[in-house]
């Protein structure tokens, strides 16, 4: 399974989960040990963040029936997601 695919199924997990939105921490801890415990596949932090930006340039997320708005909020430095479902 490539990068973006791990990504997508990782970002439908969020989007059933109870909290439907993610940081950029958790992009860069959670996304390895995911696509390493389901799908077997090692990749380092950078190259999901990576995959992430291209994700989020194309139509993939889309094509899942997935959208993510962007929010900051005022506490914090990082940069958030709401995983919508269209």
């Amino acid at each position: 399974m490539s990068v973006s695919g791990i990504l997508i199924n990782w970002i439908k997990s969020t989007a059933n989960s109870k909290e439907p939105w993610f940081y950029t921490y958790d992009l860069e801890s959670a996304v390895p040990v995911y696509g390493k415990v389901k799908h077997r596949k090692l990749h380092t932090a950078s190259t999901y963040s990576r995959g992430f930006r291209k994700l989020r340039e194309g139509n993939a997320l889309e094509l899942a029936g997935l959208r993510l708005v962007e929010f900051k909020e005022n506490d914090k430095r990082v940069k958030g997601w709401k995983v919508e479902k269209l």
